[in-house]
């Protein structure tokens, strides 16, 4: 590069024309008007609503909104109109082939010193709520696989009350109390509920297997909240830190008891 190439003016570049900026991106780009009502839409609003956008201008946005979530359009219309700050919530817009997607808008005033008219950018996030609603599904399918089973499955710190930090429901059957009555409780501990005659054997038992990094199975009897002991079978195993710290121990608790007569 010669010395005269520096201070050369760079040739002036074209610049793109507003509406097709506009019309370029992934969103939809709204404008309305005091009563709410369409006055621009850029290309993308065909896109994710099947109406063009003479269809659009002058028709109210509420239109295109489902019943149930016209509340939540009029709550925060008339927030941004009192306090002028921008608003974002989540709707189900209706498409002209009547295919409901779900969508997420924000909103703001297009000046700093009035409520409108109001400018929005409106986005299909369809794909991300159905797969929220597909974890939570599995969530609750697992939640109540886990509740059926015949036993308690829990995590707890590895202390002699063996404190626990999570518990199926299954220990109302095997314990006589409930979730809430054992998490973290300090008058009451899994620990305190085992025989004191298998106390002893059931740490020392624990303990090694730890030290060992192997599974451990135990037999031993815990009382009942109804004051007698029930036989138990218990299999667990450590949860350790990358440098092999002792986290907490996981495990199954099953009662094997015989059926009373």
């Amino acid at each position: 590069m010669t010395v005269l190439n520096l201070f050369r003016r760079p040739a002036k570049t074209e610049q793109p024309d507003l509406s097709e900026l506009l019309d370029s991106l992934g969103d939809a780009v709204l404008v309305f008007n005091s009563l709410l009502e369409i006055k621009y839409v850029n290309a993308c609003w065909k896109t994710l609503t099947g109406y063009s956008s003479k269809e659009a201008i002058h028709s109210s946005f509420s239109d295109y909104i489902h019943p149930e979530d016209l509340k939540n359009w009029i709550e925060i219309t008339q927030q941004i109109s009192h306090t002028q700050d921008s608003q974002c919530i989540w709707f189900r817009l209706i498409r002209k082939d009547s295919e409901v997607r779900w969508c997420e808008i924000r909103l703001q005033p297009l000046k700093s010193d009035r409520p409108f008219p109001l400018t929005a950018t409106l986005c299909d996030i369809t794909p991300q709520v159905r797969n929220d609603e597909i974890s939570k599904a599995s969530h609750r399918s697992l939640s109540g696989l886990v509740n059926r089973i015949p036993g308690m499955l829990y995590r707890g710190r590895n202390d002699t009350r063996w404190t626990m930090e999570y518990i199926s429901e299954g220990c109302l059957d095997l314990t006589g109390y409930s979730r809430d009555q054992l998490l973290n409780q300090t008058q009451l501990s899994i620990g305190g509920l085992i025989h004191p005659n298998d106390a002893v054997r059931v740490w020392e038992t624990v303990q090694q297997a730890l030290q060992q990094h192997r599974c451990f199975e135990l037999y031993y009897q815990i009382l009942h909240a109804d004051g007698q002991y029930r036989q138990v079978y218990e299999k667990g195993q450590g949860i350790y830190s990358s440098t092999g710290a002792v986290l907490g121990i996981e495990g199954i608790i099953l009662n094997i008891s015989p059926p009373s007569e």
